[in-house]
């Protein structure tokens, strides 16, 4: 049994589509004989354990360099066949050096490419390449032209089919709030599908939504439907778990977008400061994504900068009326298939 080792501290949504390529290539036959072990972040260790294809987990300690060198020795001494630096930063690089290996594939970066987008909108042909394509770079590097199908990595999480009404989950929050489609269109949309499907609805919330969905209009309008659940205070497995559940996910460029994929959940994603060529948009082939041609967009890498226009035009423009509809559409052509 061959050893390998994949090197990827985080993020979640990065962890997420990762796990898409390391899935494929562990159900390829050039894979049948390896025994994958992922280092990524404790707080994401439990999630990516229930990833097909991933056998270890071991998390990320929190600490400095003796801790680095302590996981480092650890490491060093289960003699790995092969190592996947799947992250490519300067403490994934500290880690091999402290080990004496070097990696058999790393991630290619771009972030030249990105920087003169964002500068001088400027568009290089290595941006037609999305996140889930540099990954599965990865692993053809080691099998050349021989991963699997495409798979969501955790759609066995998903329950089996029955005659429930569907539930569409409602992903409000994001990591900036520059990312944020208004709380106010999720209210709106929210009273659209409730007057004209009227089936169940979940609200994700993280740790971040507290700050603002207390005595938002959203949760004014959540409180007045029942059919409506709140869904706070769970782990990414859990969290995982309840998306699996959802028929559809409206969701911000987010984490929780990947994580939905990843579970086989179609998605209606709203993009505003972020764009395409950063790597991060929908896969699935039932998930759609509205957004605004601007002249100022992109403006931040990952969102993190405040509107500079100082109105979120790129969000805002995209109209809850419109949300609707292609929710709508999603919905009609999911059942068609079914």
């Amino acid at each position: 049994m061959r050893q390998t080792l994949i090197i990827r501290f985080g993020a979640l949504g990065d962890l997420c589509l990762l796990a898409w390529s390391i899935s494929r290539w562990a159900r390829s036959a050039d894979a049948a004989d390896q025994r994958v072990t992922l280092v990524t972040k404790a707080a994401f260790a439990p999630l990516m354990e229930n990833v097909q294809g991933i056998d270890r987990v071991i998390p990320l300690p929190e600490g400095g360099l003796g801790t680095l060198a302590s996981l480092a020795g650890k490491l060093r001494g289960e003699k790995f066949d092969t190592i996947v630096d799947a992250h490519n930063i300067l403490r994934g690089n500290l880690l091999l050096m402290l080990m004496g290996r070097s990696p058999a594939s790393r991630l290619e970066k771009d972030t030249a490419a990105r920087l003169a987008l964002l500068s001088f909108s400027k568009s290089h042909h290595s941006l037609d390449q999305t996140m889930s394509h540099r990954f599965d770079a990865l692993f053809n590097k080691l099998s050349p032209g021989k991963l699997a199908e495409n798979i969501p990595p955790l759609v066995h999480l998903r329950p089996a089919p029955d005659d429930a009404p569907p539930i569409l989950g409602l992903a409000p929050g994001a990591q900036w709030d520059s990312k944020r489609w208004p709380q106010e269109y999720f209210a709106e949309l929210l009273k659209n599908h409730a007057r004209e499907k009227g089936t169940p609805v979940r609200i994700f919330l993280g740790p971040r939504e507290d700050q603002w969905f207390a005595g938002s209009h959203l949760e004014s309008v959540a409180s007045e439907l029942p059919a409506v659940e709140i869904i706070r205070g769970k782990n990414l497995v859990q969290v995982a778990a309840l998306l699996a559940q959802c028929s559809q996910v409206v969701t911000n460029d987010s984490g929780l977008l990947h994580m939905a994929e990843a579970v086989g959940t179609p998605v209606l994603a709203f993009y505003g400061p972020t764009v395409r060529q950063f790597g991060y948009f929908p896969r699935l082939p039932g998930s759609r994504q509205l957004e605004e041609d601007m002249d100022c967009r992109p403006c931040s890498r990952n969102g993190k900068k405040e509107c500079h226009r100082g109105d979120l035009a790129c969000l805002k423009q995209i109209t809850p009326d419109r949300a609707f509809k292609t929710l709508t559409e999603m919905m009609a052509a999911a059942e068609s298939s079914s």
